[in-house]
């Protein structure tokens, strides 16, 4: 597999996209497709390939908040983890909710992964860089090229 891929930011403040991005573009032989989606309906959309996503990518990785408009990430996370296509790709969450409930939950519905925020920029840089150098470069991910994607309406026809 080469150092080439894609990650699906669910995440409606942009400021903390932007540092997503930033940190992660710095990261050393890598090369990332980097999105973001700011809602939880579009992310669906997104990753089911409906409407104006019909040609989106599959993402390697997803890195989810919490706290979203229209769906929340609890609810996307559900979502995925019980379906066939996407149980297999790992999702980090990325929240400033450090509530242990929060995080049960959340390990609870499959999550790969749970970080939490903080408002100090260095630390937060840090672990956006950790989330990068784990998952992309020590991490063996699942060969999405290899991926058996089947949209939602035609499983639904089934």
């Amino acid at each position: 597999m080469d150092n080439r891929f894609t990650v699906l930011s669910i995440e409606d403040n942009e400021p903390d996209f932007v540092l997503l991005k930033k940190a992660l573009n710095k990261i050393p032989d890598l090369s990332l497709d980097i999105i973001n989606i700011d809602n939880g309906d579009d992310a669906l959309k997104f990753l089911y390939k409906e409407g104006e996503y019909s040609s989106a990518p599959t993402p390697n990785i997803i890195i989810l908040d919490i706290n979203l408009p229209i769906i929340d990430g609890k609810e996307i996370l559900k979502t995925l983890k019980q379906d066939e296509n996407y149980k297999i790709i790992p999702i980090i969450i990325f929240s400033t909710s450090d509530y242990y409930s929060d995080i049960e939950e959340a390990y609870k519905l499959h999550a790969n992964s749970y970080l939490t925020k903080t408002f100090d920029l260095q630390e937060l840089y840090r672990k956006i860089t950790l989330i990068g150098e784990y998952w992309l470069k020590s991490n063996e991910l699942p060969d999405i090229n290899n991926f058996c994607f089947i949209k939602k309406e035609d499983k639904e026809k089934k």
